[in-house]
């Protein structure tokens, strides 16, 4: 009996020792990990709880501490990269308008001294220039705003029948005007017949523009400006061509980016395309474009045919 004590007694002191001794370890470890992570610079977002452990628990502690700081720095990434962005809008903004206000203004100066030297003509000649710089400004502030709803998820991109035929002689009658003041010429290749696809019409309008806008605004030099649909196989296609000084190669992979323009600052905010090609995004459409220096410039929109037993503004469902 005395011998089983004593047997006893040992195993108990021993698994006593061995239990203390782990205790001790995952105290330690337990005290490094908390240390660690006072020591960590969150800031610099580069920084993990590194712990070799025989430890289930303690190894599963550490992993879950080093997920919620991959998450901690991948969210202050996007935050800073959101706040830089954020940045280069405001300074963009301030830019293109600040541009076109200073004109307004001097030009206004302009107008009031000629009316008070009773010069009608010139004064005329300020009238307009005002009337011209107020429409730029109201095209970037509309582009601003567009790109802006567009970002945030308030703007609702449908997509029902629209008849493509319809859609671009109406903006063509939009510029027809403009283009033939400006002695461009202009030639449209597209019948009469309705061609019906999938899409926004509100959408497939603001697209057209801003793609006519863009080649009168950079392949004016060429005065040329070509429109045309093509009804191919289960997709119809608009073209605008221009015969300007075209994109050079460095410079094509850079076309849809955010703020990009060829032209000088104060002339465009560079969102046009941008806009143009989320929107044809969002209705499931795809804007494409090829470009020879010197010699043309074509962007093409191709939209997927409706089919012809689909009923008149039954709304598809928006690709995600």
């Amino acid at each position: 009996m005395t011998v089983v004590t004593a047997l006893l007694s040992i195993l108990f002191g021993l698994l006593y020792l061995r239990e203390r001794s782990a205790y001790r370890r995952i105290n330690r470890e337990l005290m490094y990990v908390k240390e660690r992570i006072g020591e960590l610079d969150y800031a610099k977002g580069d920084g993990y709880v590194l712990l070799p452990t025989v430890d289930q628990g303690i190894r599963e502690l550490a992993a879950q501490l080093n997920r919620l700081l991959e998450n901690l720095y991948r969210q202050r990434a996007d935050d800073r990269r959101a706040r830089q962005a954020m940045m280069q809008v405001l300074t963009d903004i301030s830019h293109d308008l600040r541009t076109p206000l200073t004109v307004l203004k001097g030009y206004s100066e302009l107008l009031s001294g000629r009316m008070k030297k009773q010069d009608p003509q010139e004064a005329e000649k300020m009238a307009k220039k005002i009337e011209e710089k107020t429409g730029e400004l109201v095209a970037v502030i509309e582009q601003y705003f567009t790109m802006s709803k567009l970002e945030s998820g308030d703007m609702h991109v449908a997509r029902r029948r629209a008849d493509l035929t319809r859609l671009c002689h109406e903006v063509m009658l939009d510029y027809y005007d403009i283009l033939e003041k400006a002695q461009f010429a202009v030639e449209i290749r597209m019948g009469e017949a309705p061609v019906p696809v999938y899409g926004d019409e509100e959408a497939i309008i603001r697209i057209l523009k801003n793609l006519i806008e863009n080649a009168v605004k950079h392949g004016g030099d060429g005065r040329f400006l070509g429109i045309r649909l093509q009804c191919l196989p289960q997709k119809a296609v608009i073209e605008v061509e221009d015969h300007g000084k075209g994109i050079a190669a460095g410079e094509r992979e850079l076309v849809f980016d955010r703020n990009f323009t060829t032209t000088q600052k104060g002339r465009g905010s560079g969102l046009g395309l941008t806009i143009a090609r989320e929107l044809a995004s969002r209705m499931g459409a795809k804007l494409q474009f090829e470009s020879e220096p010197g010699v043309k410039t074509v962007f093409r929109v191709s939209f997927a045919l409706a089919a012809a037993q689909d009923t008149d503004g039954e709304e598809m469902l928006e690709k995600s």
